[in-house]
């Protein structure tokens, strides 16, 4: 789709979708909506939007949030849930391929993707992603995080994998399945030493607790690297309150958290980048680390995507920079699918500037900061994480 007026695409979708899906006519009739109305950066608070919990599983409304018959969808995509309780969006292809191009130009944009030439990702392999169970109406479901992964195309070293020994014994003395995930200490030394020892455009990244604590183990444990100018750190999806998924640790400083792995690699922060993102919308939000700020500043292309910001409280609009408040995200762009134009998540951040990096200088940007969820954060699931920090286990030996 030309991007030709950002306003006048949003007035269409809104119209369409309501169209669409009697749900979203529903929630467009109750705020006595006018599909008229002229829009720009001063009224976004009056589009209707679809609160994030609408897509959980648990409230079985996800199926409701369709605008096209399940039967033509690609798939659905999953969140890693940290409750428990995944978020489930339908999408048809020409949706994920949008927002699969949508963390392409973040990724180009924040991580340089077009040189790296090796991948090194603390997440099981998109092969093993394929493989997990999950049906909803007969369609398959995918973790959101397989489609952004698999964009990637390259040499990657994934370093979670299932511990089959662990499963069987467990099957055997106990009778029931249970999943025993692990990180690859052995993968990871190698892939890092070869990176190391070739100079190799790299970039190594996902589970902020994950690469954390097990670096961490790295240094105590007196390794360090000489890594090219050309290797990136890229964090993703939170977890720097110590929750990732089903990985439950320790929260994380930031600024800790960049000191400790510059040392540690010998590369300067400027190598660091952070991304945004939610199953629940097709943007995503790139962004670099400030030492001002001391914190991740994220851009929103106003060409793609709008933010606003609704007061924890009232739920009423906030303009002012620097102010906490509940994040909505408003595109018209990938969600011909499903009703996902504008999406009132439960992540709590501030905008920084409205139109300009302070750091960077880059324009027609809001940026903004990731400060907490508004939701509980318990690491819940399934699965049985063992031997997640290797490193760490040997120094208890």
């Amino acid at each position: 789709m030309s991007r030709i007026n950002f306003y006048d695409d949003l007035r269409q979708e809104i119209k369409q979708t309501a169209a669409d899906n009697p749900y979203y006519k529903n929630i467009c009739a109750e705020a006595n909506y006018d599909f008229d109305t002229q829009l720009d950066e001063t009224n976004l608070e009056e589009v209707p939007y679809v609160n994030w919990a609408a897509f959980k599983e648990s409230n079985q409304l996800f199926d409701k949030l369709l605008r096209i018959p399940f039967e033509e969808l690609s798939h659905w995509t999953i969140s890693s849930s940290t409750s428990g309780d995944p978020s489930i969006v339908g999408r048809a292809p020409e949706d994920v391929k949008v927002f699969q191009e949508n963390y392409k130009r973040l990724f180009e944009q924040f991580s340089y993707m077009s040189t790296i030439q090796k991948l090194v990702l603390f997440s099981p392999s998109v092969g093993f992603m394929n493989r997990m169970p999950g049906t909803w109406m007969g369609k398959r479901g995918f973790l959101f995080y397989r489609d952004i992964t698999d964009i990637w195309n390259l040499d990657t070293t994934f370093l979670l994998f299932l511990n089959v020994r662990k499963l069987v014994f467990h099957l055997l003395t106990h009778f029931k399945f249970k999943t025993f995930i692990e990180v690859d200490g052995k993968a990871l030394l190698k892939a890092l030493k070869d990176i190391e020892k070739r100079q190799i455009p790299a970039l190594v990244g996902n589970s902020a607790p994950l690469m954390f604590k097990t670096f961490n183990d790295c240094k105590q444990a007196g390794q360090t690297y000489s890594m090219p100018e050309t290797f990136r750190v890229q964090t993703g999806g939170g977890g720097w309150s110590g929750v990732k998924g089903r990985v439950k640790t320790d929260p994380i400083d930031k600024a800790v958290f960049i000191e400790s792995l510059s040392e540690l690699f010998n590369i300067n922060s400027s190598n660091f980048a952070d991304c945004f993102g939610a199953t629940e919308s097709p943007t995503a939000f790139g962004g670099h680390w400030s030492k001002t700020y001391g914190d991740f500043l994220l851009h929103v292309e106003k060409e793609h995507a709008q933010i606003i910001l609704r007061s924890i409280d009232t739920f009423e609009r906030i303009r002012d920079v620097k102010e906490p408040g509940v994040l909505e995200i408003i595109t018209p762009y990938g969600v011909k699918s499903y009703t996902g134009l504008a999406v009132l998540l439960d992540d709590i951040v501030e905008v920084v500037d409205f139109n300009r990096c302070p750091d960077c200088g880059r324009e027609n940007v809001i940026i903004f900061r990731h400060l907490d969820k508004l939701t509980p954060q318990s690491g819940k699931g399934c699965s049985s994480y063992t031997r997640l920090f290797p490193f760490a286990e040997k120094k208890k030996e």
